[in-house]
């Protein structure tokens, strides 16, 4: 065999002017699987994908790869290619992190809502809930369904759950919590006027009672902060953090 553009390195006899086609499909597959990668070990480093990459010490990394696969290429035909391809590897890393971003802003998102409902007279509609985890005396309320707006949401759970038919709910403040990844956002209705006859249903006994005996009761969970941002013009939010309700 002639030795004319040929290097002996040990026991082989390796071409010194090959050129990366010359490489074999799976060869190249893999080569570009490791400048990828690498480069995005090197870019990780940083908060974003920084303008001026260390060329030399991303292909060093590569290269070490391609020796201990066995594969023979020169260096510079590594270099070669590699910064051909960089603009290209660099738009994929950038998209990737964007998707990667936006999903990281995505949750899951439990939407609920409860209303107090007064009579201008000093009196407000108690439920005393039952046959749940979370009872005691509250207001009426409960979910929001997919397509609903807040406001027609809560005006049918007060339906539903004391037979009233309210107006015009004023949005009075949240009150929100996460509990095993999804966000549960309580939307908190204030209204003082309602028509039709109270009854109670499923949810639990339904009454109208006076806004001091009312606060005398035992209340269900997180009812004193709800009544702090019902009642007053204080605080519009209450978050519920590693077991502290916090009001602002």
């Amino acid at each position: 065999m002639s030795k004319k553009n040929h290097i002996q390195t040990g026991d082989r006899l390796l071409q010194s002017d090959k050129k990366y086609a010359h490489l074999k499909l799976k060869q190249k597959e893999k080569i570009a699987a490791w400048m990828y990668d690498e480069t995005r070990k090197y870019c990780s480093q940083f908060d974003k994908v920084p303008e001026n990459l260390k060329t030399d010490e991303i292909v060093s990394r590569i290269y070490d790869r391609i020796e201990a696969e066995g594969i023979w290429i020169p260096y510079r035909e590594v270099v070669k290619h590699y910064r051909g391809k960089q603009s290209q590897i660099l738009k994929r890393i950038r998209r990737e992190n964007k998707a990667e971003f936006n999903s990281l802003r995505l949750q899951k998102v439990n939407f609920m809502n409860m209303c107090m409902i007064c009579d201008g007279k000093g009196n407000v509609v108690a439920l005393d809930k039952v046959g749940d985890s979370y009872c005691g005396t509250t207001f009426p309320g409960g979910h929001v369904e997919p397509g609903e707006s807040f406001a027609d949401s809560v005006i049918r759970e007060v339906k539903e759950e004391t037979g009233l038919i309210i107006e015009n709910p004023k949005l009075k403040g949240i009150y929100h919590w996460f509990c095993e990844n999804i966000h549960n956002i309580g939307y908190l209705y204030k209204v003082d006027y309602c028509e039709g006859e109270l009854r109670s249903s499923g949810e639990g006994e339904v009454y109208w009672i006076s806004l001091e005996e009312y606060v005398q009761k035992e209340l269900a969970g997180g009812m004193d902060k709800v009544l702090a941002i019902l009642i007053g013009n204080d605080f519009s939010e209450c978050y519920c953090k590693d077991g502290e309700e916090i009001l602002r």
